[in-house]
């Protein structure tokens, strides 16, 4: 016999409307919430979301799009992403689109055939193209990191060109001067907006020095081993992505340079596992826990049939 919420009222001596918020996200007093947990647990209901998204029209589940799993930005954003949807009754569909277009529109129409209430997404370009036929039927899109082109998203991002502009001042304001930058694909918006701080920090010093590192570990490892050969000079290196950071710190280990009164090497991202390779460098930190949540609140109000808007939120220099 399946349980049903008049069975959780009967068990908790709450009303069924009260028992309908709490499935529905709405705020419920600390001990009837309690109350209707123990029940579920007791009398073993599970929810049928088939039949109430038929009866309400919204399935309670949102799509998000990443470019890869594999990378430690994409997983730490799912799971503030998840953490912020599980409190508002929520579920997610992840798909890693590979930083593949073509996968990405794929993935949009597999999420519409599940009937997702809206989809979160890291975007692969700087085109909204692969979302067209999710914007074509209304549904609400949040992209995060990166800007699109569309006017029908909200974006969440970070300040990047501030970040990058700060974090190689910084080097500067501690007397180092001659300061290379190992950056992303310029066709990323992220990696373009990094570049463009570290340009305009360096514009009045009459040095600047930058190799690409293609976003990997094995790429920022080798332009860092490149700079370092051919400029024994160079009195810094700035990394703008982690994955690159992790490379630049194995070639530092390797070639026994120190962060020191004479060299300086900061990073971009998360500060997990850098300090221990590099001890004294520094790191720009994205707000992982902010970005997720106000990504997830923005698609949730949109749901709601909340405005489209755009949010930029600050880095800090560790």
């Amino acid at each position: 016999m399946s349980i049903t919420i008049k069975d959780l009222a009967r068990e908790t001596g709450l009303t069924a409307a009260t028992i309908s918020a709490y499935f529905n996200g709405a705020s419920v007093r600390p001990y009837n919430k309690e109350k209707i947990e123990k029940a579920i647990e007791k009398l073993g209901y599970i929810r049928n979301d088939y039949a109430r998204a038929l009866r309400t029209h919204r399935s309670m589940t949102v799509g998000v799009l990443i470019p890869e799993l594999a990378n430690t930005f994409c997983t730490q954003l799912v799971t503030e992403i998840e953490e912020a949807l599980r409190l508002k009754r929520y579920g997610l569909i992840i798909c890693d689109c590979r930083s593949n277009p073509e996968r990405e529109r794929e993935a949009v129409r597999f999420l519409q055939s599940k009937t997702v209430d809206g989809i979160i997404i890291i975007p692969a370009t700087d085109s909204a193209s692969s979302l067209s036929s999710a914007l074509a039927k209304s549904l609400p899109v949040v992209a995060m990191d990166r800007y699109t082109e569309s006017r029908e998203i909200s974006h969440v991002v970070v300040s990047n060109r501030k970040a990058g502009r700060n974090a190689v001042e910084d080097m500067l304001d501690r007397g180092f001067r001659k300061i290379a930058a190992i950056h992303g694909e310029e066709s990323l918006f992220t990696a373009r907006e990094r570049l463009a701080g570290y340009r305009e920090a360096m514009a009045g010093t009459g040095f600047s020095l930058t190799a690409l590192g293609g976003n990997s570990v094995q790429g920022g490892y080798e332009a860092a081993k490149m700079l370092l050969s051919s400029r024994p000079d160079l009195q810094g290196i700035f990394a703008t992505n982690y994955e690159m950071s992790i490379g630049v710190a194995i070639a530092l280990k390797e070639m026994g340079k120190a962060i020191d009164d004479s060299f300086a090497f900061t990073g971009f991202d998360s500060v997990k596992m850098l300090p221990v390779l590099c001890p004294g460098m520094r790191m720009v930190v994205q707000p992982m826990h902010e970005l997720g949540a106000v990504a997830a609140e923005t698609l949730l109000a949109m749901i709601d049939g909340g405005p489209v808007r755009n949010i930029v939120l600050d880095c800090s220099l560790v």
